[in-house]
């Protein structure tokens, strides 16, 4: 089932009236518990087994997710509504009836089992979690508490218990997000040897691109910092990372030029036509000054300078990374329609108010490389 999206006010008003399904005892002693993002809910309503399918109290929806729990006591009908979507589930029934805003109707089974009322209140298969809204649930080893990890677009005011990211260098450095809203982390919590600190910074909730986290002396001062790397968005063409270096025992984040802006400072490129090439001569400044010129076989009649253009666009695709306790990025050389003919590779040192360009050098493609003519600087 297609999951829903969307974000909408908070609201619910449920009072079912009618009979419950026969409910396994087995767990009438000791009720089970319910924790979301590792603590314990705010529902007081427990899970159950019903027919050997653990239930979940459709309530809990509202502590993760972005939607309306509306409650038709005429009908006997649940809906769960957002801005894209609406659910309407029916007590008793394993049908779901979907609505979307620019689709008709249609209608999809629960696998698991029907909705049930129980004591007034809607209960619903766990496992139906996933297909509303991505979560995933399960039944701790303990055997006494159903735990919810909610999926890439939900929401919630506390902290999880589990990091977003532990440092491969030191396991006592994790990060933690200070709230997710929506497909957003807004803030952040970092914790360092059982110290913990919070920033504001915010990044888009990016389900193959989570945030890292590294603790490195990247600028060599015999203490190490916490670095930790943002995905800021992904498409066609487009890789945007952002990075933050805090030094930990002052909780202070040193200043630093973002790769694509330092790049930019540190190259000057111009493009001409040659008979039926198009070149592209590139200028690099820093330590290690070089100047060389790519040629692109037979491409200028591809529109000529009105598709290349004049000059070599800079940073469309741009990856953090830390390697031997250096900082180190890599940003995009392109041309034309984000067509690439390289990569710069920079590496960061400390500077006078924090971390600066240290070394820059020009990787061609592979695809090109064989017609790069260099010239000496």
């Amino acid at each position: 089932m297609k999951k829903l999206f969307g974000a909408a006010a908070i609201a619910l008003f449920i009072a079912g009236c009618t009979a419950a399904s026969p409910i396994d005892t087995a767990h009438a002693a000791s009720p089970l518990l319910l924790s979301v993002d590792g603590q314990p809910a705010l529902t007081p309503l427990h899970p159950f087994y019903s027919g050997g399918i653990l239930y979940v109290p459709a309530r809990v929806l509202l502590e993760y997710y972005p939607c309306q729990l509306i409650w038709d006591n005429v009908r006997k009908q649940l809906t769960l509504s957002d801005i894209s979507s609406n659910t309407v589930l029916i007590p008793g029934s394993s049908a779901m009836q979907i609505t979307y805003t620019q689709t008709d109707g249609s209608n999809e089974e629960m696998q698991e089992g029907p909705v049930i009322v129980k004591d007034g209140h809607n209960y619903i298969p766990a496992d139906t979690l996933y297909d509303l809204t991505g979560a995933e649930s399960r039944l701790e080893t303990t055997g006494n508490t159903v735990s919810i990890v909610p999926g890439s677009v939900s929401t919630t005011v506390r902290v999880p218990k589990e990091p977003l990211a532990v440092a491969a260098d030191n396991s006592k450095v994790k990060l933690y997000t200070a709230l997710k809203n929506g497909d957003t982390y807004k803030g952040f919590i970092l914790e360092v040897n059982g110290r913990k600190h919070n920033f504001n910074w915010s990044a888009p909730r990016i389900h193959n691109s989570p945030p890292e986290l590294h603790y490195a002396d990247v600028d060599n001062d015999g203490k190490p910092e916490a670095i930790v790397i943002l995905t800021r968005g992904t498409g066609t063409g487009i890789v945007a990372q952002e990075v933050h270096v805090v030094k930990p025992e002052l909780w202070k984040e040193l200043t630093l030029p973002a790769a694509d802006k330092a790049a930019a400072a540190a190259i000057t490129s111009s493009l001409t036509i040659d008979q039926k090439d198009v070149l592209i001569r590139l200028e690099v400044k820093g330590t290690a000054p070089s100047k060389l010129t790519l040629r692109l076989t037979g491409r200028a009649t591809d529109n000529g300078l009105d598709y290349f253009g004049k000059e070599a666009g800079i940073g469309a695709v741009t990856y953090y990374q830390v390697e031997g306790g250096k900082l180190k990025a890599e940003t995009s050389v392109m041309v034309g329609m984000q067509e690439s003919i390289g990569t710069l590779m920079l590496e960061y040192k400390a500077g006078g108010k924090g971390m600066e360009l240290g070394s820059i050098k020009f990787e061609p493609d592979a695809a090109i490389k064989p017609n790069m003519e260099p010239k000496q600087g």
